[in-house]
């Protein structure tokens, strides 16, 4: 179906999801902080990007900026999850967020597969 990037320091949070987005049919990889992260969305091209908002060393709305710089990842959609911040929040720092959306932690799965769905059909129908 789709490739996916998990960039998460929870490992627990990057294997569940891991595991729900295998089973419905994507291919994953993951990365532990932001630099691993910005690293493997160069080169696995991924068709979205699932990003948690609070890491060590870095905020994922710093790791947002430098993807949108990056020609490969420039418009690749970004799913924020954090337990910590308010959507508002971080879309406010966020030069730009169009093609991005927020999910809380703890995620209900049925909601996580449904805004995955959503973002992949909406990406599909861009240039």
């Amino acid at each position: 179906m789709a490739r996916v990037l998990v960039i998460d320091d929870d490992v627990e949070i990057v294997s569940i999801l891991t595991e729900v987005l295998t089973h419905d049919g994507h291919e994953v990889d993951s990365a532990g902080d932001p630099a691993a992260g910005l690293g493997k969305a160069r080169t696995f091209n991924p068709e979205l990007i699932i990003l948690d908002y609070h890491m060590p060393g870095d905020t994922g709305a710093h790791l947002f900026e430098s993807l949108r710089r990056n020609n490969a990842t420039k418009t690749t959609p970004i799913l924020f999850m954090s337990g910590e911040a308010e959507p508002e929040h971080i879309l406010s720092e966020l030069s730009d967020a169009s093609g991005s959306r927020f999910l809380a932690k703890p995620v209900k799965l049925d909601d996580f597969r449904r805004v995955i769905a959503e973002m992949l059909a909406e990406a599909k129908k861009q240039p």
